[in-house]
């Protein structure tokens, strides 16, 4: 159902209580998380478990990452238990600004992992974010094409160092998404889940603000070759002439300067 969200499966063994820190890596734009956030972050399924030890099946989705370390705590009590073939999805909470979500997630988010014949996994207290058993999630979606491409095109962070050219790109491609998604809305109108409608004009309207900084950024290239330069300063080829000029103020005969100074205020 997440094929087009999660990472390919990786096979995790734990043999004692196990602390999953769960963070956002670096250099990912918030508007990629922000319409991200209504999919799980991860998934874990139980394949194996014996005694303290078991087997887990982990995918998640490509903006975050997953540690796991060990812990001699024991705790004190469990928000899920799993049995061999059951897992759980982390998702933020409901009626939780988005905002808070994803500051939580540049944190880091703490999950705790032990097996004693069964799998018990705890969030910990006060985090934005809770797990749901696989069977219990209502939360499942099937995104159309044209959606899963908007949040790649809004999880593409440009960097000021970028050349126009390559702006140019960035700005085609946003263009490109939003006339998908004004097709696709044309073409299923009235065929549409609501859901998927209200994502989809979400997602248009961050794709426009990105535009509009990108558009921003491309004229400040235009009209600044370098960002160490002001964007009124004098180009270098101007101050090269000046340099020149200075020096034949320096090299010429006096007469012959005051005479370029009298027809230049002739001219004025």
């Amino acid at each position: 159902m997440h094929q087009h969200i999660f990472s390919h499966p990786t096979v995790i063994q734990i043999s004692h209580p196990t602390l999953v820190k769960v963070r956002l890596l670096n250099d990912i734009d918030d508007l990629l998380v922000l319409a991200s956030l209504s999919n799980p972050l991860f998934e874990m399924i139980v394949s194996q478990v014996d005694g303290v030890a078991a087997t887990l099946i982990s995918r998640q989705q490509a903006f975050v990452s997953i540690d796991f370390e060990k812990v001699q705590h024991i705790a004190d009590r469990y928000d899920v238990t799993r049995l061999v073939g059951q897992g759980v999805r982390l998702y933020s909470r409901m009626a939780v600004a988005p905002r808070i979500c994803i500051e939580q997630l540049k944190q880091g988010i703490d999950i705790n992992i032990q097996a004693d014949g069964e799998v018990y996994f705890t969030v910990y207290e006060n985090m934005p974010f809770e797990l749901i058993p696989l069977e219990q999630d209502l939360r499942l979606l099937c995104e159309p094409q044209v959606l899963v491409s908007a949040k790649t095109i809004l999880g593409q962070k440009p960097l000021h160092s970028e050349s126009s050219a390559a702006l140019a790109v960035h700005i085609s491609e946003v263009e490109q998404v939003r006339r998908d998604i004004a097709d696709y809305m044309r073409g299923e109108s009235g065929k549409i889940h609501p859901g998927v409608s209200t994502e989809l004009l979400k997602l248009d309207h961050l794709l426009q603000n990105k535009r509009q900084w990108l558009m921003r950024t491309y004229h400040q290239s235009l009209e600044r070759p370098s960002l160490s330069r002001a964007s009124n300063q004098a180009t270098l080829d101007v101050e090269k002439l000046q340099q020149k000029l200075e020096c034949y103020n320096l090299l010429a005969p006096s007469d012959v300067t005051e005479l370029v100074n009298q027809l230049s205020d002739d001219d004025n």
